[in-house]
């Protein structure tokens, strides 16, 4: 049966370079991990930024266009008054 190999044991076999080599590489892609977090982060707060103005610019045109058609609603209105009155002239 194998035995356990205690990080004691697995410590005292390093040599004191390769354990330096092995932290500076652990900080080498820790600070590269944050790098890409920081650039995702402001990419998500432009995007939310962004995402903020087509609602707002939603918004602007759902009331334009709720404006246009009361107006012709109102147009059409009209016509059909028009066309009501010419029929009822006698030629």
């Amino acid at each position: 049966m194998p035995r356990e190999i205690s990080l004691e044991e697995e410590r005292e076999k390093r040599a004191p370079d390769e354990e330096g080599g092995v932290l500076r590489n652990l900080e080498e892609k820790l600070s590269f991990l944050l790098r890409d977090y920081q650039k995702l982060k402001k990419e998500r707060d432009a995007l939310a930024l962004a995402l903020d103005a087509e609602k707002e610019k939603i918004a602007r045109l759902e009331r334009k266009l709720e404006l246009l058609s009361r107006d012709r609603e109102k147009v059409k209105t009209r016509i059909d008054q028009l066309l009501y009155r010419l029929k009822s002239v006698d030629l």
